[in-house]
């Protein structure tokens, strides 16, 4: 009788770890038991410089050995290749490829596109980890095992335009030196983000830019020179290099517009005036830049601001900082609709005027919601 139940337990866990109230001695199947794959190549500590020449090239085959899990599994192992920052512990873990294989090997090309979309710095090495997940049923994690981890070093070519970010954090914000929750700049141009957040002045109060979220590199600070209005950035690729100082806050709290031009390296920050009006022949203002509609702030977070009004059936609109000013202001780009779009910053007259926002091209009642923080807006029907 024992014997039939330690048949069934056996088939049980394949999918789930059996678990329940047992009697004394009742045989319990041990999945600590399970001999976890070991990888055996690429070699640990391997270095490669990836070419855009060698895409379609093997950039390497992993292999590794079988995970044996003691008993006779109903299904085949699955093996998952992944990857991340060696420094990070796999907190931000990418899947490459999937096999039940023991080995697979990929091109030159896919390799550098994941490295970069991890946040690799171009021809730069990296230290990058690899592992091997093996699973039996991916509808649980009991039956999962890890391989020991390698770590290579990998220089990136610099391919086709990926997608990137910067991110801000720091004392002086609203989010803290907390790397996980850093504040998503909007690309405004080549190398060239922007944001608006509310900064807190003190004498400890400072902020900073990473491109990776979770990690400390790379990053851009300061250096002695520079300066809570602006100043020259300072990169800083990989861990092994020096921490770069933090940039100083101003001494007036606000909500600041804050750029980062990380080709020329170099940064600026403008007080806003925390205020917006809404002019334009599209809207009951006109272009009278002294009687703009006042928009609403969001008390909790500053930065977004809500206005219900009269639009016409055509014309344009912008946004002003300040009532009877030009400049600062809001407008949009190309790509801007009459629904939403990008909100393009004018922090004074000597910038070219950006372009206005479209009205939806129906006359009526609108609210308009404005998130400075991601540089959006948002027109919709009431």
């Amino acid at each position: 009788m024992k014997k039939i139940k330690l048949v069934l337990l056996i088939i049980a866990a394949v999918g789930v770890l059996f678990s329940c109230e047992k009697k004394e001695a009742e045989p319990v199947l041990d999945l600590g038991q399970t001999t976890a794959p070991i990888m055996l190549n690429p070699a640990d500590g391997a270095a490669f410089v990836l070419k855009k020449d060698s895409a379609d090239s093997a950039f390497a085959t992993f292999e590794w050995t079988t995970a044996d899990y003691t008993f006779d599994q109903i299904q085949d192992v699955t093996y998952v290749i992944q990857m991340d920052f060696a420094d990070s512990n796999f907190k931000n873990v990418v899947d490459l490829a999937a096999t039940t294989n023991i080995d697979y090997s990929f091109k030159v090309g896919k390799i550098n596109s994941e490295v970069v979309k991890l946040g690799a710095p171009y021809n730069v090495e990296s230290n990058i980890a690899f592992r091997v997940l093996a699973y039996i049923n991916n509808q649980t994690d009991l039956t999962d095992s890890y391989s020991d981890v390698i770590t290579l070093g990998i220089s990136p070519y610099e391919d086709v335009e990926v997608e990137k970010f910067i991110y801000l954090l720091g004392s002086g914000t609203t989010v803290g030196w907390d790397n996980n929750a850093a504040l998503q700049m909007t690309p405004v141009g080549e190398g060239q983000y922007a944001i608006v957040e509310h900064l807190t002045p003190g004498a400890d109060q400072y902020i900073k830019f990473i491109s990776v979220l979770g990690h400390w590199a790379p990053q851009w600070g300061t250096d002695a020179s520079g300066m809570p209005e602006e100043g020259p950035l300072v990169y800083r690729p990989t861990e092994d290099q020096p921490d770069p100082a933090a940039i100083p806050v101003g001494d007036v709290e606000g909500n600041y517009y804050i750029f980062a031009d990380t080709i020329n390296l170099i940064y600026e920050t403008m007080l806003t005036s925390g205020e917006l009006y809404l002019v334009g022949d599209g809207c009951t203002a006109g272009w009278d830049n002294a009687n703009g509609i006042p928009f609403e702030q969001d008390p909790d977070t500053l930065t977004k601001f809500t206005l219900t009004t009269s639009l016409n059936d055509e014309g344009g609109l912008k946004l002003l900082e300040v009532s009877g000013q030009w400049a600062p202001q809001w407008g949009t780009n190309d790509e801007g609709t009459g629904e939403e779009g990008q909100l393009v910053y004018r922090p004074t007259e000597s910038v070219e005027d950006p372009p206005n926002i479209p009205v939806p091209g129906a006359s009526g009642e609108y609210t308009i919601t404005v998130n400075l923080t991601k540089m959006k807006y948002r027109i919709e029907p009431n």
